[in-house]
């Protein structure tokens, strides 16, 4: 996903000393408070989303190619600059080393062409790793998921990772935007990672554009996909897409669960 976003600090010319102690607060929890963002392509994200905590919560025994004899072919989407996508690589080479040594092969993408950019600045395994601008939701994603699938003989990835993503497609699209997005990954994958965000993100989300951009998002009042969001995604996935559950994950540190499902 999905990710530029600027912390502004708005300084009046005077202030109530109310507002003076309200300014001081958020100052004091810029360590927990990344911004606004759009569309969730905040530029400092793994300063408060650590990528190794997402790997943390990853069984190892769940991964499995439709074609042994190939690569083992990964999306990353909304892979911002990149932290979580290295991590990603690194866990899988581990996990399917065990019982079937496999090479892995990862594509990240993400709509925002800084982010991209300091992905590839970083990447230090171009050969298995690479990095595209790319908005999902654009008609144009056909051409450079199916060219980059031509490169290892397959019609689908292995996996696909959507972290930190659906609530910003849920905000932006609506409700039939979330099924539409998962429609579209469950049709290019085996096996999917949806990480849902939690209802209060998404008030949080809206908070923080209206407080430092003075945005909205408009779908927001209009969704009726609210409250346990896990529960609608896992419909979504199973009735809409025909894929069955695999696992979902204990919470990781900000109460978050990965839900891991498969084709059937």
């Amino acid at each position: 996903m999905l990710f530029v976003a600027t912390v502004y600090y708005v300084k009046f010319p005077e202030m109530s000393r109310k507002q003076a102690e309200s300014s001081s607060k958020e100052r004091q929890e810029g360590k927990t408070d990344p911004g606004a963002s759009r569309h969730g392509n905040f530029i400092n994200y793994y300063q408060f989303h650590p990528a190794e905590e997402r790997v943390r919560q990853l069984p190892c025994g769940v991964w499995r190619s439709s074609h042994p004899d190939r690569k083992y072919v990964v999306l990353d989407i909304g892979c911002n600059a990149g932290d979580l996508t290295f991590a990603l690589h690194d866990f899988l080479e581990s996990a399917l080393s065990v019982d079937q040594p496999k090479e892995i092969c990862l594509l990240g993408v993400d709509l925002d062409p800084i982010l991209i950019e300091r992905a590839r600045e970083r990447n230090r395994r171009p050969d298995r790793i690479i990095f595209e601008c790319l908005d999902f939701l654009d008609e144009d994603r056909n051409r450079t998921l199916a060219k980059y699938l031509r490169r290892f003989e397959k019609s689908r990835f292995d996996v696909v990772f959507c972290f930190s993503v659906v609530m910003w497609i849920h905000l932006n699209h609506g409700d039939e935007g979330l099924v539409k997005f998962l429609q579209k990954v469950c049709s290019i994958t085996d096996m999917v990672v949806v990480e849902p965000q939690l209802w209060k993100c998404y008030r949080n989300a809206s908070r923080r554009l209206r407080r430092l951009k003075g945005e909205e998002f408009p779908l927001l009042k209009t969704l009726k996909f609210t409250g346990d969001l896990t529960m609608h995604i896992e419909r979504i996935l199973t009735e809409s897409c025909n894929f069955r559950k695999v696992t979902v994950t204990g919470e990781n540190e900000w109460k978050r669960r990965l839900l891991i499902y498969e084709r059937t």
